[in-house]
């Protein structure tokens, strides 16, 4: 899956960096493979126009329901791209995106993360993070261009490509294991050292991975 997000106008004094919070879906893809050697089919999903707002989020939360049942959902930096489609959903719909989902729950795969926690090696520098410098680290073919159709089909083959180059780190874990694993080591990321000199600035929810929940303001 991916997503192309914009920023309504900032009041001044407020932050411009990305934030799920306050963000706007704008646009989105998924991208869908029944097996490793089958083709990938990549699903735009455009706003319907007249629809109103918040339709586009809906028509994403339900393919993520379709497409991703009993199978991993990849997600780049997926704190960031779920947050942002559940908070759209309950500001337009007035539900959560689990409600959208129904019993059917997330096994999400996050390279970035992924990307974070297993290559340590010199070769693999900090912000190295974004989807077309992991591409290019990993061999991958990036994205022509920023649409989330190349985006959703780029960051599926980016996730094979960890697989594979991980494979000894990642053998014998099951799709929902390494989900689980992925939530210990998001937490344990935020709750490490450096958390202890910004804790008066970060949220209860900052360790949460990979749906951040609603917190009061």
């Amino acid at each position: 899956m991916a997503l192309d997000a914009r920023r309504p106008a900032p009041q001044p004094g407020t932050a411009t960096g990305p934030d799920p919070e306050h963000d706007r879906l704008h646009a989105a893809a998924v991208a869908a493979q029944q097996a490793v050697a089958a083709p990938v089919e990549t699903h735009t999903l455009p706003a319907a126009p007249g629809a109103g707002e918040g339709h586009q989020a809906y028509v994403v939360a339900r393919s993520l329901a379709s497409h991703a049942t009993g199978k991993p959902l990849v997600v780049m930096d997926a704190p960031y791209d779920l947050t942002l489609l559940d908070r759209e959903l309950r500001r337009h719909r007035n539900t959560p995106l689990t409600g959208c989902l129904g019993t059917r729950s997330m096994c999400v795969i996050d390279p970035v993360l992924l990307h974070r926690r297993l290559n340590r090696t010199s070769a693999a520098p900090a912000q190295c993070r974004g989807l077309a410098a992991l591409c290019d680290h990993y061999g991958v073919p990036a994205p022509a261009d920023s649409a989330p159709e190349g985006a959703a089909a780029a960051t599926l083959a980016l996730a094979r490509a960890l697989g594979r180059h991980f494979a000894p780190q990642l053998a014998g874990l099951t799709p929902p294991a390494l989900h689980t694993l992925q939530a210990i080591w998001f937490a344990a990321e935020a709750r490490g050292p450096g958390a202890w000199f910004t804790s008066g600035t970060r949220k209860p929810a900052d360790h949460i991975w990979p749906l951040r929940p609603m917190t009061a303001a």
